[in-house]
């Protein structure tokens, strides 16, 4: 997810039609995100991790097998990943010319394109989801083989667990979302 607060509506507005389920999951993002951001961009800077799978881990009861969600999350995450990098280095440049009004509205509109790409990668997650023969595996135990398979130290994946649990429950969510069956 991105590292600054902005209007979505806008973008919003310029995405194709989603299913209901995509579009509550992107609601639910926007509500739990802004509770672990320094937490959850430290996982994706440091360990590489998609913080798209790690709250999808917090929305859904259970899910597909983690190879399923990569699959599906692969040629989009590419991208963002992409978009990711240039709006950085544009940022980056930004902070040595900040007066300059032309890379200042370049880094609204890579802004802008990075958030699309997220919600984008939000929906291949929900699709899979919703194709997946079934989502046997508990979220918390994917969570978990997922941080391992990026070498997130054990006190960091614990850390997560209890800071997840706390955010939702001031979302008042005593436990993960549970969606209506895609």
């Amino acid at each position: 997810m991105l590292t600054e607060q902005r209007s979505t509506e806008k973008s919003a507005a310029e995405l194709p039609p989603e299913t209901d389920h995509a579009a509550q999951f992107w609601q639910f993002s926007l509500a739990l995100y802004p509770l672990l951001q320094t937490e959850l961009l430290a996982l994706q800077d440091q360990y590489n991790c998609n913080v798209n799978l790690l709250l999808l881990s917090a929305w859904r009861p259970s899910l597909p097998q983690l190879p399923q969600l990569m699959q599906a999350l692969s040629p989009q995450h590419l991208t963002t990943q992409q978009i990711r990098q240039i709006r950085r280095e544009v940022s980056r440049v930004l902070k040595e010319q900040p007066a300059d009004p032309l890379l200042v509205q370049l880094r609204q509109q890579l802004l802008d394109t990075e958030l699309t790409a997220e919600r984008l990668e939000q929906r291949a997650l929900v699709q899979c989801c919703a194709y997946a023969a079934g989502c046997i595996v508990p979220a918390s135990t994917l969570r978990q083989q997922y941080l391992h398979s990026h070498q997130v130290p054990l006190a960091i994946q614990q850390q997560l667990t209890v800071d997840l649990d706390q955010a939702l429950l001031q979302l008042g969510l005593a436990q993960p979302f549970h969606p209506a069956k895609a």
